[in-house]
């Protein structure tokens, strides 16, 4: 019988992980979407706000780091024979995400 408590225990403890993945994941995507969008905004629509262009500046910076977080955390919220997949899809993303947000801040 301590069989299937441990397998229900491990369960319980994969389900927890993989709900604080989910929540980790999604609270780094919204910053990660709030930072680009300064960038973007910095960079494309330059207002009186942003004299200076630290917003382009630190929204690039935050945004990549966030960016990273979100392609590292995102595949431990799907099944382990999943992960490897998603790696390679989140990873390929957050490259090109890191040129793409390079280039918006090197042609300012």
């Amino acid at each position: 019988m301590t069989v299937p408590e441990e397998n229900s225990r491990v369960g319980v403890l994969g389900v927890i992980g993989r709900s604080l993945a989910g929540v980790v994941a999604a609270a780094a995507g919204v910053v990660f979407l709030l930072c680009a969008w300064q960038a973007l905004s910095s960079r494309f629509w330059a207002s009186r706000e942003d004299l200076h262009g630290y917003g382009l500046i630190f929204g690039v910076f935050l945004a990549i780091v966030f960016a990273f977080i979100v392609a590292v955390v995102l595949p431990l919220v799907f099944p382990r024979r999943r992960r490897s997949r998603l790696y390679a899809v989140t990873l390929g993303s957050f490259g090109v995400a890191f040129i793409l947000l390079i280039a918006l801040l090197v042609t300012a």
